[in-house]
């Protein structure tokens, strides 16, 4: 994997910054809004611009001129979206938890507040975050790839408490979601799930390959837990570029966000076109 395009560096003052928030999400309400701003005026921004993302698209770098940080609170692919509008912007990047998952935060500043992350973000590191890329598309967090994507569903109604549409998605993933497969390159058989993640060495792969009632259950706990890459079907690696798929449109979640692709699909790693502000040690 090739190095970044710009090696780390101190981050700059947060300055005129640029706010993109869900005001409708359950994880982003006004509570939490009203808290990001407080800190970064108790920090010495400036706000200078604001989105109500989705109703609002996301700036992109025409209207960042002048704008010192991009500010997002929201989940990944809220993260994914403003990232890949505002591409050839040259401002830093604050990534504040808005979501469920919160992946990139988390790679970012840990499990912190977003208080805490505003007061130390001027002391942070700028630096460009390892990303997978196919098919014109980009991915900050993970991609799931092939029939194991329909679980998505059911995790999502169980992260907001609807239980009966729990019970639907669950029905309709273990009849559909554990059927047939996509062919990796160089690996044998299919399998019902690949799960990619950037990371600095290459692609983190994790492929699962159960195929019974017991393996596709395990598989269904852990997901709807936690991380299904800790069901003992799975099987874990790094590579430098993964092909998948053959004849079908290949089934492929991008941070959350579904996508479906036309075979066969290559991911390679690279690095994001912007720079976040990490303030994690």
């Amino acid at each position: 994997m090739e190095p970044a395009p710009h090696p780390p560096e101190p981050a700059r003052p947060l300055g005129r910054v640029w706010l993109v928030a869900n005001r409708a999400s359950r994880s982003t309400d006004e509570g939490r809004i009203a808290a990001l701003e407080a800190a970064l005026q108790s920090a010495g921004a400036t706000i200078a611009g604001s989105s109500n993302f989705p109703l609002e698209p996301a700036p992109e770098a025409a209207d960042l001129a002048g704008i010192n940080t991009l500010v997002v609170m929201g989940g990944d692919g809220t993260l994914g979206a403003a990232s890949a509008a505002a591409k050839g912007w040259d401002g830093q990047f604050l990534a504040i938890p808005g979501g469920t998952m919160n992946l990139l935060p988390k790679a970012l500043h840990g499990d912190a507040s977003l208080e805490a992350i505003v007061a130390v973000a001027g002391q942070g590191v700028l630096a460009h975050v390892p990303v997978v890329r196919a098919a014109g598309h980009t991915s900050y967090c993970r991609i799931i790839i092939g029939p194991l994507t329909r679980w998505a569903l059911a995790r999502e109604n169980a992260r907001h408490g609807r239980i009966w549409r729990v019970l639907q998605a669950v029905r309709l993933s273990l009849a559909r979601g554990f059927l047939g497969g996509v062919k990796v390159a160089g690996q044998p058989g299919r399998n019902p799930g690949v799960l990619v993640m950037p990371g600095d060495q290459g692609l983190e792969v994790a492929l699962f390959s159960g195929r019974g009632l017991a393996d596709a259950m395990a598989v269904a706990v852990n997901w709807l837990l936690n991380d299904w890459r800790a069901a003992a079907s799975v099987t874990a690696f790094t590579a430098p570029e993964l092909v998948v798929g053959r004849r079908r449109m290949v089934r492929c979640l991008f941070d959350g966000e579904l996508r479906r692709l036309p075979p066969p699909v290559r991911f390679v790693p690279g690095w994001s076109d912007l720079r976040y502000i990490r303030t994690l040690a």
